[in-house]
């Protein structure tokens, strides 16, 4: 839409230059714009051909994906380790607490414990 294609047949390099191309526009009260192109006339038209650029583009994508995993990864086991440590050091004071009350030691429930009548 709003795009114009021109097809030119029966070419020869001497028609190479600039041209001015006048448009008149039904939508605009035909309201006349130019615009001047150059034209290269060319023996073949060459495609050229994206198979190493692909290749490359997908070996960097494949490589930074691949980086973005492994730190992925990496966090997720430290996550996995922090919380196992946690555990054990929870399980290590509660531990300690019943330590300290059969041993008797201050600030253990020991002390509370009403004298022992001779």
């Amino acid at each position: 839409m709003n795009n114009i294609s021109i097809l030119l047949r029966n070419l020869e390099f001497s028609d190479t230059g600039k041209y001015t191309c006048h448009v008149k526009n039904p939508k605009e009260n035909y309201l006349q714009h130019q615009a001047t192109i150059f034209l290269q006339v060319v023996d073949k038209l060459e495609e050229v051909d994206n198979t190493v650029t692909l290749i490359i583009l997908a070996v960097v994508g494949g490589v930074i994906g691949f980086l973005i995993f492994i730190l992925l990864v990496k966090k997720f086991i430290a996550f996995i380790i922090k919380k196992t440590q946690e555990k054990k050091k929870e399980c290590l004071v509660s531990s300690s607490g019943n330590d300290n009350t059969e041993n008797g030691l201050p600030g253990s429930k020991a002390e509370e414990k009403a004298p022992k009548k001779v």
